[in-house]
Order: structure tokens, then C-alpha cells, then sequence
């Protein structure tokens, strides 16, 4: 995953979120407000992920030798 969509990942979880707060405080589509806080949570996680099995740039570590 490259730096432009983890923003974009990001941004978006943002907006859900802060939309998700919106339309929970005006009382407006409660169902709504909790589907999109989960997909911001969902894309927080995915975010996670990506970066936890992210390899490192300079290459897989070699193991040192046992004996």
C-alpha cells in the first residue's frame, strides 16, 4: 500500500467519522451514523494492517546462526 492511498485511506476514516458524530448529535439516521463509524473503524484497521505486515525496505532480516 503506498503513502497516497494510506492518506486517502485516512481522510476518508476522518470524514466518516466526523459525519457519523454529525448525524448522531442532530438525532438524524442513527442506523447511518453507526454504519459509517464502523466503516471509518474498519478503514482504521486496515490502515493497521498494512503498516504490521509492511517489509521493510531494505529486505527481510536474516536470522543469525544458532551454533
Amino acid at each position: 500500500m503506498d503513502d497516497d492511498l494510506r492518506r486517502r485511506l485516512k481522510d476518508l476514516s476522518v470524514t466518516l467519522q466526523n459525519r457519523a458524530t454529525e448525524l448522531s448529535l442532530t438525532g438524524a439516521s442513527g442506523d447511518i451514523a453507526i454504519l459509517m463509524s464502523g466503516v471509518a473503524i474498519t478503514l482504521e484497521a486496515l490502515l493497521v494492517v498494512a503498516e504490521e505486515t509492511r517489509t521493510p525496505r531494505s529486505g527481510p532480516s536474516v536470522a543469525p546462526d544458532a551454533g
